[in-house]
């Protein structure tokens, strides 16, 4: 498990206590907050996991570059600071602009996960998310989805979540919110939960490598 996941399962607890706050008090607006923490969790865990294994690709010897790494823009200033910096240093400088240059992405777009995947892994682009959903089928709970069902689960997810930070949960022309239920919110936390154990899981396995 990458330090990254560790944190994301510490964030992504905060949406049981959402649930367990709305069993308590019966407040919906606690429910909804379930989409907003776990896409919240998933976009500083994605960020993390790039620039974290960016860092062990970085620090073998010969270092390791996928073509995304080889893109991350590095500013004069700090290539000058590189050169008289320590080698732990160096690394942190580099940690530091790879995760600058995926910071603020919204990870819930299938497209953006892919992008930010090919920082670190190492397998072909059409091959990310077949690898991802077949890691989650591994959990028993996805034999009857295909890989185009979890890619539009994310982005429905992803789009509740806007609707409910930025309109309340009430769609364009309605006069009062979606109505909001316990098991959706539960769904939407062992969704976000599997797909970031798949990715962690994978991740590893491609530093581990190189594999075919």
């Amino acid at each position: 498990m990458t330090t990254a996941k560790a944190r994301f399962d510490d964030h992504l607890a905060v949406g049981v206590q959402c649930i367990e706050n709305f069993d308590a008090r019966g407040d919906e607006f606690a429910l909804r907050h379930v989409w907003i923490s776990s896409v919240s969790a998933f976009d500083l865990y994605m960020t993390e996991l790039v620039s974290e294994s960016a860092l062990r690709w970085i620090d073998r010897s010969p270092p390791m570059l996928t073509t995304n790494l080889r893109s991350v823009r590095v500013p004069l200033g700090s290539v000058l600071e590189m050169d008289q910096a320590l080698p732990t240093e160096r690394l942190l400088l580099y940690r530091d602009h790879v995760y600058s240059a995926v910071r603020y992405t919204s990870f819930y777009k299938p497209e953006k996960v892919s992008e930010a995947l090919s920082f670190i892994w190492i397998c072909e682009a059409k091959e990310k998310w077949a690898r991802i959903f077949g890691r989650m089928k591994a959990t028993g709970r996805y034999e009857q989805r295909t890989e185009q069902d979890i890619r539009e689960e994310l982005t429905f997810i992803g789009d509740r979540r806007d609707l409910i930070a930025h309109s309340v949960d009430t769609p364009p022309g309605a006069l009062s919110p979606n109505p909001v239920a316990r098991d959706d919110a539960s769904r939407v936390l062992e969704f976000i939960g599997d797909l970031a154990a798949a990715i962690d899981s994978e991740t590893e396995f491609q530093l581990a490598g190189p594999h075919q």
